[in-house]
């Protein structure tokens, strides 16, 4: 045993001028393509220290890939440069966005649909979770042609966690205006099961924060709406709706946009007076529509709802949710520029400066974007936005569960984003107070309010005698 100890050290001791050799040339190895990266970042990025490289390591922070991008840069040089050249590593450069380069779709036989999801999907992967540890496993994308049962299958499994609503709340709550109750195609007069809402503990702690920045007089908040009017949201359930598997089914509740504008016209009775609080002269809420474009609509008012939303809101379309949300970025900046708030950048637009106030977002959709992933991303990157997600959709629809399934993934990888569900026949004051809970950290309706009579409103058909 001893000798062969004495062996293997006088081995050793012959190749430790090699091993140093090689150590050397790695270490040189690893330099030089430091050097390249570096000069490559500065190319790409200016100096440590300008505004856009202050603007890029911003968004490392933001989207938690800090830790992963200097490892690869320490480690892997090659592949540092391969993710710096794709634009992993920046924002969304608004070029891509009116291009829609991102929801480029992809060939069929590709295992990713569009550049988007791909891009997403790795930084989710390589990112640290919200509450600072490691990632917690490769999170991949199904497709409907590839993983059709797949699909079906944790979309029926999401559907039976349905609960019904809780019957001594539904008593107060439940209301002879919910719109579902006016229908006249619509037979039931139950209230649909729902699955519960998940408030992930990330977004309550940032919540919380904002709140302190709010009460402390450091921080305060602006409210904007954001609303999905594309042809999808219109479609007849009763008719028959055709899923993305080829089978059509039929549902008993009214279609999501009549839904969609009843609840907002109950929002607005909450929203509009929190707003005056700070603009005494502001009669609505700024609000965007988005469907194959994002068009800025103005302010929209609870006083003659009906006929401003009729007069303002065109209906149809495609369904790109980033042209939406860039319109309502420009939307914003413009507001807040007057103020003296916002940079604009030539290659990722306008950009939060310090004291501007936060955005608080709510958000109506039905899921069937075909550039999620790449709003998703872009919402990774955007702290000055806290945005309320709310996907409205059908019945008992494997389909509509599935698109609840990757919003919530979207929360739960977020902590600036809240995602509720709402399907079917709606008891309507009941998800009011939930998203303004979401939507408003610091005085938020409490349920007197909500059950406020002079709240309430007409029936549907009273408001909208010629409505889809």
């Amino acid at each position: 045993m001893l000798e062969s100890a004495s062996t293997t050290d006088a081995n050793t001791n012959q190749d430790a001028p090699a091993m140093k050799r090689s150590t050397s040339i790695f270490s040189r190895w690893i330099k030089r393509g430091e050097n390249e990266l570096d000069s490559l970042m500065q190319k790409s990025w200016g100096a440590p220290g300008t505004p856009t490289r202050e603007l890029v390591m911003r968004y490392w922070i933001a989207t938690r890939t800090k830790d992963h991008w200097e490892s690869l840069y320490k480690n892997s040089p090659h592949e540092f440069k391969k993710y710096l050249r794709k634009g992993y590593m920046e924002p969304i450069p608004i070029e891509w966005v009116r291009t829609q380069k991102l929801a480029w779709q992809y060939p069929e036989f590709s295992y990713w649909e569009t550049k988007g999801e791909k891009r997403l999907y790795y930084i989710l992967n390589h990112a640290l979770a919200p509450d600072g540890h490691r990632p917690r496993g490769a999170l991949r994308p199904l497709n409907i042609a590839r993983n059709c049962q797949e699909i079906i299958r944790r979309g029926n499994a999401r559907n039976a966690q349905a609960v019904k609503l809780d019957p001594q709340k539904l008593r107060m709550y439940r209301s002879k205006y919910d719109v579902f109750q006016n229908d006249s195609e619509t037979n039931s007069n139950e209230y649909s099961k729902q699955v519960n809402n998940i408030i992930y503990e990330t977004r309550r702690h940032a919540l919380n924060e904002l709140a302190e920045g709010i009460l402390a007089g450091t921080d305060h908040i602006e409210t904007m709406l954001l609303l999905d009017v594309s042809s999808s949201m219109t479609w007849n359930p009763h008719q028959g709706i055709l899923g993305p598997d080829g089978i059509t089914r039929y549902h008993d509740q009214p279609a999501n946009i009549v839904l969609v504008q009843s609840l907002v016209h109950r929002l607005l009775n909450h929203m509009i007076p929190r707003a005056q609080k700070q603009h005494p002269h502001q009669i609505g809420i700024s609000t965007v529509t988005f469907s194959s474009n994002g068009r800025y609509v103005g302010q929209l008012a609870s006083r003659n709802f009906a006929a401003e939303s009729k007069n303002k809101i065109q209906l149809g379309g495609g369904t790109q949710v980033m042209q939406g949300w860039q319109t309502e970025k420009n939307t914003y900046f413009d507001q807040q520029r007057k103020q003296g708030h916002g940079r604009y950048d030539p290659v990722y637009g306008w950009q939060p400066t310090p004291g501007m106030p936060k955005l608080s977002l709510l958000v109506f959709l039905d899921g069937e974007a075909m550039d999620m992933d790449e709003f998703e991303l872009e919402l990774l990157g955007e702290t000055w936005a806290y945005v309320t997600i709310v996907l409205v959709g059908m019945e008992n629809c494997p389909h509509h569960h599935n698109h609840a399934i990757e919003l919530q993934r979207v929360a739960e990888n977020n902590p600036h984003v809240g995602f509720f569900d709402v399907h079917g026949r709606v008891c309507e004051r009941m998800v009011v107070e939930d998203l303004l809970s979401s939507v408003y950290p610091v005085d938020a309706p409490n349920n007197e309010e909500i059950l406020n009579p002079d709240f309430d409103l007409p029936a549907y058909s009273d408001l909208y005698p010629n409505s889809v």
